[in-house]
């Protein structure tokens, strides 16, 4: 049997891109912020790796969130005491979301 490896279809990847919106990667430097449960915070217009996707319309509000599964955050959630999360955009269990939050 050949040792091939598995190249994934570029038009998927590019699809799951576009879905899921977040990179994997957490981002690491001055941009991030982490909240009091030790989720990673970070502009969306701030962290654009790997060519992901982006919304045609971009708010100054967007975030993208890392987290574990005991810390997913919620709508109406009060983080950094001045912002609530408004939106939430999460595809199934991804320990990653797209968060828009306003100002309180």
């Amino acid at each position: 049997m050949e040792n091939r490896r598995f190249l994934p279809n570029p038009e998927s990847v590019q699809q799951r891109r576009y879905i899921v919106q977040v990179p994997r990667k957490r981002p690491k430097g001055e941009n991030v912020w982490k909240d009091n449960k030790k989720r990673t915070w970070i502009k969306a217009s701030d962290y654009n790796v790997g060519k992901f996707a982006t919304w045609e319309e971009e708010s100054a509000n967007k975030f993208y969130v890392w987290y574990n599964g005991e810390t997913v955050p919620e709508e109406g959630e009060v983080v950094f005491g001045k912002f609530q999360i408004d939106s939430i955009y999460r595809i199934g269990r991804l320990l990653r979301c797209v968060v828009e939050l306003i100002h309180i």
